[in-house]
């Protein structure tokens, strides 16, 4: 296995445990995503640090807040990151307010994020409300809040609004002859490909190349959500094959650790997701991967966020009516 995707999974797997410590009520899947932002950043989850985030975020938001929802915890982790905890947030409720709706809600806050750590955000903002009514002109039953952080990632890419939704459609128009998804996942994929370099045609191919592989392989992301994180590998320069191999093996060394083994450890699909996000990364730095420069590590960690979140979402919808029905 190679070396470079071993030491990630394991610092992946320490920063969890080291959050886990002092947010025990959190869901695995938020607290693999902010290990993940550690890993990025190249530091260690300070507790200390967070806890003081917590008592800024709770004195600058009430209860009820978006900013304390589902990735609160996901905020505290990006304030604890800055150099200015408390004009990060400052940063992040501006453009809150900015793309605020009578329906914003989580996903708003995330969109936020993407949007508050570049410069000229104000201009960008308003492409990225323009690129969102783009979707929802074209897709009306599909788009929904869940797209919004996907136009916020649009809008940053430094392509012109226009023509980068107009490669999302395109792309949306091939996924759906040849890949065998759900409707929204196919939305998603699209708006991730839209901002990877390359021709419409040869991502998708790769992409489908990538999901055939792996079933064939019996490492299968599913048909949902989750196989959306193909994308980050569709402009990759390695082979189908090879890339299909290191998802493998990385699948199965994650799988000797918590927390992706076990009764309370997430599924094999959900750690399959890890394992593409482990070899991207690897491959970031080995080869490039000729992505515009935007594509940084905490954007594609947007990406994989937002699947997440869908996940945590859909999980909780299940379980509530589950609960529901039993009465």
């Amino acid at each position: 296995m190679d070396r470079q995707i071993e030491s990630k999974c394991l610092e992946l797997v320490e920063n969890f445990h080291t959050l886990k410590k002092g947010n025990r009520m959190e869901y695995t899947e938020m607290l693999l995503a902010c290990a993940e932002l550690y890993m990025a950043a190249g530091r260690e989850p300070d507790l200390d640090r967070l806890k003081e985030c917590k008592k800024l975020l709770k004195s600058r938001a009430g209860l009820f807040s978006n900013f304390r929802g589902m990735d609160e915890l996901l905020v505290r982790c990006k304030m604890a990151l800055s150099a200015d905890p408390e004009r990060y947030f400052d940063d992040l409720e501006q453009e809150y307010r900015r793309l605020k709706t009578f329906f914003s809600g989580e996903q708003t806050v995330l969109a936020a994020m993407i949007l508050a750590e570049q410069s000229g955000a104000e201009t960008l903002t308003e492409k990225t409300k323009r690129i969102y009514k783009e979707m929802q002109s074209a897709h009306p039953w599909l788009t929904s809040e869940n797209d919004l952080p996907f136009a916020a990632l649009m809008a940053v890419s430094g392509t012109d609004a226009d023509a980068v939704y107009a490669q999302a459609e395109e792309i949306y128009t091939i996924l759906k002859k040849n890949l065998r998804a759900d409707r929204d996942t196919l939305q998603m994929l699209s708006h991730v490909l839209a901002i990877r370099d390359g021709r419409a045609e040869a991502k998708c191919e790769k992409v489908c190349a990538l999901a055939k592989g792996l079933k064939a392989a019996r490492r299968s992301l599913g048909w949902g959500s989750r196989l959306a994180i193909l994308g980050l590998l569709a402009d990759s320069g390695l082979p189908t094959d090879a890339l299909v191999e290191r998802i493998c093996e990385t699948d199965a060394f994650l799988k000797q650790y918590k927390p992706f083994r076990g009764l309370f450890g997430v599924g094999g699909q959900c750690r399959r997701m890890f394992a593409v996000q482990m070899v991207h990364a690897s491959l970031s730095r080995e080869e490039g991967l000729g992505a515009s420069a935007m594509m940084t590590a905490s954007v594609e960690l947007a990406i994989i966020t937002m699947i997440l979140m869908m996940i945590i979402l859909t999980s909780t919808a299940s379980s509530s009516s589950s609960a529901s029905s039993g009465h």
